[in-house]
């Protein structure tokens, strides 16, 4: 039992390097399948938020235009319904993502992973989660409720992938499932969740902004970014801040803006690299049945593909 143990342990090392090699294998297309979902939630955010700050600040202005907007109704119902295409940019991209996010499980349980597959029918893999499209909801909703503690996201940290690849299984069941497959690996199971933080959520960004800023790139865009923080009610911020006792400036502003921004990118086109590591891991939790799974996610992408083809 302890050699089993053992071997898991190393197995999660294996994992995590040979993830690295697959995740370059596959990038070019992941990234652009990825690419309207994370730059459509950042742009139109970006867009959303900076018309909101010109409205309020210039709302007495637009008032005086014409006696239409002097009603408080109509003024904001014509802001609303000129925002709505940008709210709808976003609803779609950030359902895209979250989409991706289970999706992408089937990709690395079926993917060649000794050569490069030229071609990558993402849309069937989507078409697969999108037929479980109630249960996921209902996992996703579970799954942020169990960050209330967050200790017990370890359990449920293999959810998806058993959601993704194990047929018609409901989002309870597939908690269970998570459970059953974590509870004798729990260890590895947290060792997997820190290498992965660590090298997305930490490392990655970090090493972006340092290149950023050896090639200037930060200066050009916070001196950019700090135009627009001399707009932001800074005051106001640091009144916030005084709280934690931090005071802040429009140049910090500016790149707390920029690194955000990298930081978003980075975490959402390394979503495939951590995909690909939790469903290795699982594949190494539950090898007596990934023959059967494997049968069973094979079927439901021909079926995807086919529905798609009609």
């Amino acid at each position: 039992m302890a050699r089993k143990k053992a071997n898991k342990f190393i197995g999660v090392f294996q994992i995590f390097f040979s993830s690295i090699k697959i995740y370059f294998l596959y990038l070019d297309q992941c990234a652009k399948h990825l690419s309207f979902p994370i730059f459509g939630q950042l742009i139109s955010l970006i867009l959303i938020f900076t018309a909101t700050y010109f409205f309020v600040k210039n709302v007495e202005d637009i008032k005086a235009i014409n006696s239409f907007f002097s009603q408080d109704k109509n003024l904001l119902t014509t802001f609303f319904v000129l925002l709505a295409p940008l709210f709808l940019v976003f609803i779609k991209a950030f359902f895209d993502y979250i989409i991706a996010f289970a999706s992408l499980n089937i990709l690395f349980f079926t993917a060649p992973k000794g050569k490069k597959s030229k071609t990558i029918d993402f849309e069937a893999n989507t078409n697969v989660i999108k037929r479980k499209l109630l249960n996921y909801i209902v996992l996703l909703f579970l799954v942020t409720l169990a960050t209330v503690f967050p200790p017990i996201l370890i359990w449920l940290c293999l959810s998806f992938q058993v959601l993704a690849l194990e047929g018609d299984i409901s989002a309870p069941k597939a908690l269970f499932r998570s459970f059953e497959l974590v509870k004798g690996n729990v260890i590895p199971t947290i060792l997997m969740l820190i290498l992965c933080w660590i090298s997305t959520y930490w490392f990655l960004p970090e090493l972006f902004t340092w290149v950023c800023e050896k090639i200037s790139l930060t200066t050009f865009a916070v001196t950019r970014l700090e135009i627009f923080a001399t707009l932001l009610p800074i005051n106001e911020i640091n009144t916030i801040l005084s709280n934690v006792n931090t005071n802040t400036n429009a140049t910090e502003l500016g790149m707390m803006m920029f690194s955000g921004m990298l930081g978003f990118l980075v975490i959402g086109f390394t979503l495939p690299f951590r995909c690909c590591c939790f469903t290795e891991l699982y594949k190494l939790y539950d090898s007596d049945k990934i023959k059967e799974n494997s049968k069973n996610t094979d079927e439901i992408v021909k079926r995807a593909t086919s529905k798609k083809g009609n």
